[in-house]
Formats: structure tokens, sequence, C-alpha cells
């Protein structure tokens, strides 16, 4: 997010997000530049809410398509693309001087119904080469990061199962993941690939054992020679739980040794168990996303931090987490009148480099 002279600083930033964006994955050195901040939009919103798209463009140096780039959206049929909602987004945000991230090309659900049918490995890879060959030379130049695999890690992984049994999985095996980033970088050479996925940040053995698993296929990647250049770091960030500093640091410079950056892609903060007092959440609100930062970047600069969405008027959180109270959940850096709150001033201090 942003704030600091908001006007002059736009089109700075927005310029320095994308050269950010399009980088390698080295980590950082000591005496840190500013990192870009952006949020993932939506479009049914960004249609109907003139302030909804006045924040975006006060605020953000990076729009991400929040649907509108999923299978589900783009491919209501196997023979056709709809990409007006994408475009709209696109152009916006071009329009706008703003860097783009493109979410996602890859994912087990958002599927359409056809694709929830294939039952052969040879349809599953041609309809999967397809789509990527499609949607990334659309925007070539215009997108400079994807998420070319979202989610691919299972949820509580077992050595023998450690990616998600998705309908890629089943027919195509672990090697869904290579055939998408090859893909994608046969496509667009220049653009930034990253692997997205969540639940990196708390302690446990199964949160080390996704963080793990991510290591070890950007090592499949690297071994076999196929392009991959970011980790993408969900945080969707539980208020009641600590996060574990020492992992998260250590991920991240574990990830900078391999040549890989990390990115921060749908920062969010659940507070379905925090007292209703808006004041007391806001605050254990910023006070957790800082310390989540501050273990990222101590392990190494992020290319970006996005937030899952912009403001609290709409977020997803609202009827994932319902509260039990008559309370509503407050989960992003604006309130529901476009008012920054204190976890806007955390985001503000990395985006302006005082971080």
């Amino acid at each position: 997010m942003k704030a600091i002279s908001r006007r002059d600083a736009l089109g700075g930033a927005a310029s320095f997000a994308a050269a950010a964006l399009a980088g390698d994955g080295a980590a950082a050195a000591p005496g840190r530049a500013p990192i870009p901040y952006g949020s993932a939009a939506q479009i049914e919103t960004f249609r109907a809410d003139a302030r909804y798209r006045e924040a975006l463009k006060r605020y953000c140096d990076v729009i991400v398509p929040m649907n509108d780039l999923k299978w589900e959206a783009l491919r209501h049929d196997r023979a056709r693309f709809d990409f007006s909602g994408a475009d709209e987004l696109v152009d916006f945000a071009l329009k706008n001087g703003k860097a783009l991230r493109g979410h996602a090309l890859l994912w087990g659900m958002a599927l359409p119904p056809w694709a929830k049918e294939m039952s052969s490995r040879a349809e599953a890879e041609r309809e999967l080469t397809r789509h990527i060959e499609v949607v990334v030379d659309r925007y070539k130049g215009k997108i400079a990061t994807w998420d070319v695999v979202n989610e691919v890690i299972a949820f509580d992984p077992k050595p023998s199962e450690p990616y998600r049994d998705t309908i890629w999985q089943r027919l195509l095996g672990p090697g869904h993941i290579e055939i998408a980033f090859r893909t994608a970088a046969r496509v667009d050479p220049k653009a930034r690939l990253v692997l997205n996925d969540f639940n990196f940040e708390e302690a446990g053995a199964g949160i080390a054992a996704r963080r793990r698993i991510a290591l070890d296929t950007v090592r499949r990647l690297q071994d076999k020679g196929i392009p991959i250049h970011g980790v993408g770091m969900q945080a969707h960030l539980y208020a009641e739980n600590a996060i574990d500093s020492a992992g998260v640091q250590g991920f991240v410079a574990d990830l900078g040794k391999l040549g890989v950056g990390v990115e921060v892609t749908e920062l969010d903060v659940i507070d379905w168990k925090l007292p209703p007092d808006t004041g007391v959440r806001d605050r254990a609100a910023a006070k957790l996303v800082a310390t989540y930062l501050e273990a990222v970047v101590a392990g190494g600069q992020p290319k970006a931090i996005v937030t899952w969405g912009l403001t609290d008027r709409y977020s997803w959180v609202h009827e994932t987490f319902p509260r039990k109270d008559s309370a509503k959940a407050r989960p992003l850096p604006l309130d529901e009148d476009y008012r920054p709150k204190p976890m806007m001033q955390v985001l503000e201090r990395y985006r302006s480099g005082r971080a």
C-alpha cells in the first residue's frame, strides 16, 4: 500500500514495481529498497464501485486480477477463451502505471466442469499446454509475473504424497508442475515465474514439511533446467496464531541460496477469534503483519507485498471465516469506508523503504 507523497510517488513507485517484479530471485543486501505494494482486484467490485477503482489507483503499485485469469473465468467451454474481465483489469493497470501479477495458470480448483471430466494423460497435457500458451502469449509484455502453479502442496503432506490430489496430479503426476513452468518459460522467456502456496508462516511439523516440499520442488525444476524465479507466500494470517519468525526467515534465506526470491501474494488477517473492539483488532492485525514481514525481510527482500483485497468492504474472509458475534471482519488495510488502518501504516513503511 502506499501513502508517501501519494501523487508524486505513484509514477516512480510504479516503474520501480515493474522493474522489481521482472528481476531475478536473488535476496537483497542490507540497506533495502522500497518494496512495491499491491492488491488483488475483483472485477465485479471494480465495475460497480468508483471508490474501489480510485483506491486501487491511489494505494497500489501492483494489481492482480483476483479471479479473472483462473480457468473457471477464462474457459467456460473448451473451445473458447473469455478474456473480458482480465482485459479490463489489465488495461486499467497499464493505463494507470501499475505493474501486474497473473494469477494463476494452473490450479486444481476453480476449474470449469469440462476440465474436471478429463480422463487421459494426453488430454490433460494437451489442454494444460494450450491454455498456458494462449494466456501467457496474450499478456506477454504486459504481465511481468505469473503464479504458474497455485496451491499444489498437500495441506498435510506425507512423504509419499507431497502434492494435492487434483485432476492434474491424478492424470499427469508431479510432471504437471514441470509442464506448466516449462510452457510458460517457452512462451514468455522474460516473465518472472512463481510457485504460489500457503501455510508457510506458523510453527509445526506439517508446515515445516510444506516448506521442505516447496524447496524440493524448486530444486527439481532447477535440476531439469526449467526456469523458476520465485515462491509466492500467500500469508492468510490467523490472528490467534503466532508467526514462526525463525522458520519464515530460514525458509526465505534457503530459497535465496537457490537463487530464488519470494513475494507475499495474498496477505490478509483472519480475525474471527479476536474481541469485537475494532481498535483492539486493528492493532493486533497490524502487529501480526509487522511481525510476519519483519521475518520475511530478515531472510531476503521480497519482490512485492500484495494483499488479497484492499478494503474490508470486500473480502473472502467474511463468508469463509464468519465471526460468532455481530462484528464484521477487518482483514485488510482499508476499512469499509476506505480509511487507512494501522495495517496500512505497516505496509507503507515497506513500500517507502522506511521499514
